[in-house]
């Protein structure tokens, strides 16, 4: 039995974003990876040469923000989030499949919600010209972090919603 082309699509578009998601995931690894060696070459520098990096703690703050940021949408898109599926195991599949897609709507609300409020924030910070204590890094890019982030997230719910929609209607997993 072929799958349907909705089952094709939905399966095939999920899996594009999955990827682009997978190295979103992999660069706010990365820059975590950078936080990390700069504080261990900071830690190095006051042991070695009583000399402290300025300004680290701004830009850690940043790379954790941006680490978090690219990789929570990897979690919406994997459906690795902590879930309470006691109440749903004895449903049908399709019926699952339906409520999952529910659950992925009301998370596609969140984030574009969180969205939503962030780009106002970032605005603010843009037009009154916020930057941090120590070194002076535009707020904006704090923000910009969460904005991607919520953006991703919106694209990875919507993808994941799709796919759980065409499940229940179809019967057949993507």
């Amino acid at each position: 039995m072929t799958r349907p082309r909705s089952a094709r699509f939905a399966a095939g578009l999920h899996a594009a974003v999955e990827r682009v998601l997978a190295w979103a995931a992999t660069a706010g690894v990365a820059v975590l990876g950078l936080a990390i060696v700069m504080v261990v070459g900071d830690i190095l520098a006051r042991a070695l040469l009583n000399h402290s990096l300025t300004g680290l703690v701004d830009i850690t703050q940043l790379c954790v923000m941006t680490m978090a940021f690219l990789a929570i949408p990897y979690t919406f898109i994997r459906n690795a989030h902590v879930g309470i599926t006691a109440a749903t195991d004895w449903l049908p599949e399709r019926a699952r499949a339906g409520l999952d897609a529910m659950a992925a709507l009301a998370g596609a609300a969140l984030v574009a919600l969180l969205g939503r409020y962030g780009l106002d924030q970032a605005v603010l910070a843009l037009r009154y010209g916020d930057s941090s204590q120590t070194i002076g890094i535009p707020m904006i890019w704090y923000w910009s972090a969460l904005l991607v982030g919520c953006l991703l997230s919106l694209v990875a719910t919507l993808a994941e919603a799709l796919r759980r929609l065409v499940h229940a209607a179809a019967g057949v997993a993507p």
